[in-house]
């Protein structure tokens, strides 16, 4: 299902409100954009490459902005959050104002003005949060989920996007064309990877379900060794250690999250628990399919 209608991203100017755009101009969407950020360099690069697109700037912290921004849409993408581990921990309260305050902000905007429906993004941290990244973003899906009113909202998780804002991949390439070794945090960690693409797929999929749930696709994983190896083979690898309240390996759905199963996705919050996915047991990505991803990713840098 493709959206349409008048579209408002939230954090729009970033990997993903890219690829959505992308998404729309390809897939032939019937729709409009408004793209709802706050760093005014940001923008001005994407209305270089998408001069049609509406263009506010703001911060989801500040409701009357929001409100303002919200008005005459349809569906609302959130995807504006404080999403880098170290400074999150660092200023948790700071993570708190943007990514719950901010999304609060947002859903209220959306029922106030009667918006049909709100896709929020969250992350595979949420689960069994152990950050104040992952934390803040469980409080964004609970306070969603749990809205009452005219507006339909459902939410996504997703793993990692390939070379999105803030993704090791930049940093190893860098360090592999200097000649340096790769640092790592360690060889063995797991994490779930998709391509933006994918990312614009759970959206739309998303787009079709019923209030109050949350779509995890069935990623695959690699460990940050195999990772390493497709991105610079023969590089060294230099062990950092993990950072504080990271995770070895990442789960998507939780045990004790009420979870149903389709052929291709897990939607929480209908079923029963006792189901568990994690990046530990999930299929390993084929270097092919990475090196797609991969491709995918930098050839819209």
């Amino acid at each position: 299902m493709t959206l349409s209608g008048n579209i408002l991203i939230t954090g729009g100017s970033g990997t993903l409100g890219h690829a959505i755009v992308r998404a729309s101009i390809a897939e032939k969407w019937d729709c409009s954009f408004t793209i709802y950020s706050r760093s005014e360099l940001r923008q001005a690069q994407m209305r270089q490459k998408y001069p049609q697109l509406r263009y506010i700037l703001g911060d989801v912290r500040d409701y009357e902005r929001v409100q303002a921004a919200v008005a005459g849409h349809d569906v609302v993408v959130h995807a504006a959050a404080m999403k880098r581990l170290p400074e999150c921990d660092a200023q948790p309260v700071e993570c708190f104002q943007t990514n719950v305050q901010g999304s609060v902000n947002v859903l209220r905007a959306c029922q106030w003005h009667g918006v049909k429906r709100m896709i929020v993004i969250s992350t595979d941290k949420a689960c069994a949060a152990s950050t104040a990244y992952g934390a803040s973003k469980l409080m964004m899906e609970r306070a969603i989920i749990a809205s009452q009113g005219p507006t339909i909202c459902t939410a996504v998780r997703y793993g990692n996007v390939v070379a999105s804002s803030g993704s090791v991949v930049p940093i190893w390439r860098t360090q592999a064309k200097e000649g340096k070794p790769l640092t790592v945090t360690d060889p063995e960690m797991t994490r779930f990877w998709m391509a933006p693409s994918d990312a614009v797929a759970l959206i739309e999929y998303a787009a079709t379900l019923d209030h109050g749930l949350i779509a995890v696709p069935k990623m695959g994983s690699l460990s940050i060794r195999e990772m390493a190896d497709i991105v610079a083979p023969g590089a060294d690898l230099v062990t950092i250690g993990l950072r504080f309240a990271e995770k070895h390996h990442e789960d998507l759905v939780a045990l004790d999250e009420f979870c149903t199963e389709t052929a291709t996705h897990y939607l929480i919050g209908r079923g029963k628990p006792g189901t568990r996915f994690t990046s530990y047991t999930t299929h390993r990505l084929a270097p092919a399919a990475f090196r797609a991803m991969l491709a995918e990713a930098e050839a819209h840098e």
